[in-house]
């Protein structure tokens, strides 16, 4: 498959919002609140299907080969091993997701309800993926003993507030650059 030139460039452009998104961030005990979630929203919401998987997969590619892409400036495949990394995997894997969800859902509704039901089924899918790898990653990798309630509280509740206010926020700048923005529709 051949991508246009527009295509590469909004796939590089969201890519590096997600980096830039990723050192913003407010460190919590298990993790960190970053910006990386409103950007593969917005990727989500903005781009077509593969390009928005494309956006997320070389922002999550650049980091394992080691540029300092992650929250902190981290990087590197010792990545992997972090708790938290299932987020990140969840940012490739929920972009798509979104993406042919709300084409589908705007054939239908407004943009604003649409964006806000594809994404938020984005947010599942991420907190799905942080918390089964974070489970993974404390009980195999660190061999610590924790709860279901752990896990929930510390690798989705804590960050729910945050992350409503980042999908109330992309969800209202998805209307505004569909009218900005020729080609997006």
């Amino acid at each position: 498959m051949k991508l246009r030139t527009k295509e590469l460039i909004l796939c590089a452009l969201f890519c590096a919002l997600t980096a830039v998104g990723a050192q913003l961030t407010i460190p919590i005990p298990y993790g960190a609140i970053t910006l990386q979630l409103l950007f593969m929203l917005l990727a989500g919401l903005m781009l077509p299907p593969l390009i928005s998987f494309l956006s997320m997969a070389v922002y999550v590619l650049l980091g394992l080969v080691g540029a300092p892409v992650f929250a902190g400036f981290s990087g590197g495949f010792s990545s992997i091993t972090s708790p938290t990394f299932g987020f990140v995997i969840g940012l490739a894997l929920s972009a798509p997701l979104i993406s042919v969800l709300f084409r589908a859902l705007k054939k239908r509704w407004k943009l604003f309800p649409a964006a806000l039901v594809a994404g938020l089924a984005g947010i599942l899918v991420t907190y799905l993926c942080g918390a089964v790898y974070g489970y993974f990653v404390m009980t195999l990798v660190l061999t610590k003993e924790v709860t279901l309630w752990f896990i929930l509280w510390n690798w989705c509740l804590i960050y729910l507030p945050f992350d409503a206010a980042k999908l109330l926020a992309a969800a209202a700048i998805t209307p505004v650059l569909f009218k900005r923005i020729p080609g997006l529709r």
